[in-house]
């Protein structure tokens, strides 16, 4: 039996502290497991600690398969196990719920052979047929933790303290009180003056809303959130400030109801106030739609922390929004509320796993001033400065980024890292999966459906659409991620890079793709550089609220594979605009059917052609016709103009009702639909010889 007298007397002397100062720290526990569990179980002596771990030895344990189950929930303390798996959005999520006074206890192998430790988390990024011997990630965490001024209780070395004493802090509620006067000013003044509110976790946003709705009795309002467990804090200070009860399942409280997203544009309710919370986790083409509905709205989001935000929300988002309406506002809450400002363990998290890293933006002008070179992960973490641009970069140009990303970055087999820089200034970076090489016994699986190898996404995909073997067999790239320089888009940064990575790809690889919610201007960048659809998802990504698309291009002459995808996709493409794509942007349409081939028509096929030109033509007579005509040769749409050529693909290939057909184009009446479609018929039957 172990004497920890003299660690529980360490540990009750900085709770002490910490509760003086309204802050939190964090205590490292390493060496043996069974050391380790032994003594934090010694600090366990409520049920008001959580523990994370998925051994059974360590009380209060649990391991939730999603972070949204411990979001929004507080405890005295915390205990993360390591040894179950070095998972950095656990980490920090966990994190997140201790209350001021707290300690998070974190247990690990000891520090020196962590980057060689066979860490269990490395399964979950591991591409099959890669085997990790070191992670990188553990190795820049190691050494990052041993700095840090917390109190390290080690079974080889014993006790190490560099804490300094934090002096007596109180917290300020004067910012989130601000901040509800101005959700109850959205809630009372005029229409179509959005309130946008960004916070770190931990400032009271949440709360602010329930607060906010107790002084708003009299109006109904409604709390979205992609989870409705995120709306738990907004719910029991509502029910705090009327003083009733608080039940955690119960999604209506007073003039406070909860909604999802989707079911929200579903059925449009009515309301006098809309407060999202966690906007950044909302796809922002569904942020519009909840913009142009709602004439009172509050959007409020973590911007740096633990949900898995990203930066796309506020460049692209919010922008929009300053720009449509000059009369929003943006409310950043700055002060923590959990606990005191300069919180310990909130610095801790944020610089193990790069929390607060800011991209330092370049007003890049000149291209050809660019560089472009390769760099290795190993190269990554002897450059601190040019880790965090990168990783900050990367978060900021993708609105579902994710705290796991560092780790990604640093550990993931068989990735290629490229970066484009102006004067040694980071202005853009490709990260680029390699895939393939895999045994034709185990391909033959993947194409029966019977296997499914972790890491090769693009490869397997490629492989189950064409039949063939030689997609896994072969070595192919895909772009997991680019990013470019908020302040130098368009200049063409992008396609230099791109153009940069075929070319050293090209010795290794047989083709290279991407894989991408599908937008018009994404398409259009991606099929100008060479690249072919092949696939378009048949329901819409939830991060993104589109369609996904894989493109791909062949990096040697001779792959006739190519030809028969592309050929296949149209056919399906074209069937599915009357099924399952059906609603999707005709812009979008049109750019694909300008990546299709033309065949040339039947004999018969352009006689009845010719047979309706000089007539006054019926949309149901000659749609038939019309769609046969496309799908040979779609190259004839892209000759239209654009009201034409939106009405053809609407009419025709989407089956647009009547009704539908008159709302788009805003007509009075059937008679000058038929009007319009007979005109846009002729104009596209006159293109066909």
């Amino acid at each position: 039996m172990h004497d920890f007298k003299l660690y529980k007397e360490l540990v009750t002397k900085l709770t002490q502290q910490l509760a003086g100062a309204n802050h939190r720290q964090l205590v490292l526990i390493t060496g043996n497991s069974a050391w380790c569990y032994s003594l934090v179980n010694s600090f366990i002596n409520n049920d008001n600690t959580a523990a994370l771990s998925k051994s059974e030895t360590l009380k209060n344990a649990i391991w939730p398969s999603h972070n949204h189950q411990i979001l929004g929930k507080e405890f005295n303390d915390a205990v993360y196990d390591g040894f179950s798996g070095l998972h950095p959005d656990k980490l920090a999520a966990l994190a997140g719920t201790v209350k001021a006074g707290g300690i998070l206890f974190l247990m690990l192998p000891t520090l020196n052979s962590l980057d060689t430790w066979p860490d269990p988390a490395l399964a979950s990024i591991e591409s099959f047929g890669h085997n990790t011997s070191q992670s990188l990630f553990n190795k820049r965490f190691s050494s990052i933790i041993h700095s840090l001024p917390a109190l390290h209780f080690s079974e080889l070395n014993g006790i190490t303290s560099n804490i300094k004493p934090s002096p007596s802090n109180t917290i300020n509620y004067q910012p989130q009180q601000n901040c509800i006067e101005q959700i109850v000013k959205v809630a009372n003044g005029r229409a179509n003056r959005p309130l946008l509110i960004n916070a770190d976790r931990g400032r009271g946003k949440s709360a602010a809303l329930g607060l906010s709705a107790a002084q708003l009795s009299d109006k109904k309002i409604i709390l979205c959130a992609t989870q409705f467990s995120a709306t738990h804090s907004s719910f029991k200070h509502l029910a705090n400030a009327l003083n009733v009860n608080y039940d955690p399942t119960q999604k209506q409280l007073a003039n406070l109801s909860y909604m999802p997203p989707d079911a929200l544009l579903n059925s449009l309710p009515e309301c006098d106030l809309l407060l999202v919370d966690e906007a950044a986790a909302i796809p922002v083409p569904l942020l519009l739609k909840i913009l142009t509905h709602y004439p009172k709205v509050v959007f409020a989001s973590t911007l740096v922390g633990y949900e898995g935000n990203g930066r796309g929300y506020t460049i692209r988002f919010s922008k929009y929004v300053k720009a449509h309406y000059k009369s929003a506002k943006v409310v950043t809450l700055d002060e923590p509320l959990r606990f005191a400002k300069h919180d310990p363990l909130e610095q801790h998290i944020r610089t193990l796993l790069a929390l607060d890293a800011q991209f330092s933006e370049t007003n890049c002008a000149d291209i050809s001033a660019l560089t472009h070179r390769e760099i290795s992960q190993q190269s990554l973490i002897n450059d601190e400065l040019l880790l965090r641009q990168v990783i900050a970069l990367l978060a900021q140009a993708h609105y579902q980024s994710s705290v796991n990303d560092l780790r990604h970055l640093l550990d993931a087999p068989a990735q290629r890292i490229f970066i484009s820089e102006e004067h040694n200034r980071l202005v853009a970076v490709c990260l680029i999966a390699i895939e393939g090489d895999i045994d034709t016994d185990i391909a033959e699986l993947v194409i029966s459906g019977e296997r499914r190898p972790q890491g090769h996404l693009m490869a397997q995909t490629l492989a189950q659409l064409s039949f063939s073997a030689d997609f896994l067999t072969q070595l192919s790239a895909r772009v997991v991620r680019i990013a470019v320089d908020p302040s130098a888009h368009n200049l063409g940064l992008g396609k230099a890079l791109i153009g940069y990575c075929e070319l050293k790809l090209k010795p290794q690889c047989k083709f290279f793709g991407a894989s991408f919610g599908a937008t018009a201007p994404l398409l259009n960048f991606w099929q100008s550089e060479g690249f072919v659809p092949v696939k378009l998802g048949f329901k819409k990504d939830k991060s993104t609220a589109e369609h996904s698309v894989l493109v791909i291009k062949p990096l040697h002459d001779g792959c006739n594979k190519l030809d028969g995808l592309s050929k296949q996709f149209q056919n399906e493409f074209m069937y599915g605009l009357l099924t399952h794509f059906k609603t999707i942007h005709w812009q979008l349409v049109s750019i694909l059917l300008n990546s299709f081939s033309d065949e040339p028509l039947t004999p018969h096929a352009l006689f009845q052609l010719t047979q309706f030109r000089d007539k006054s033509l019926n949309r149901f007579s000659v749609s038939a016709v019309v769609w046969h005509a496309i799908n040979k040769a779609p190259s004839n749409v892209r000759k239209l103009n654009t009201p034409h050529k939106q009405l053809i693909i609407q009419s025709v290939l989407q089956n647009y009702s009547d009704e539908q057909l008159l709302k788009q184009f805003s007509l009075t009446g059937k008679k000058q639909l038929d009007s319009s479609l007979s005109s846009a018929f002729k104009s596209l039957i006159a293109q066909f010889k």
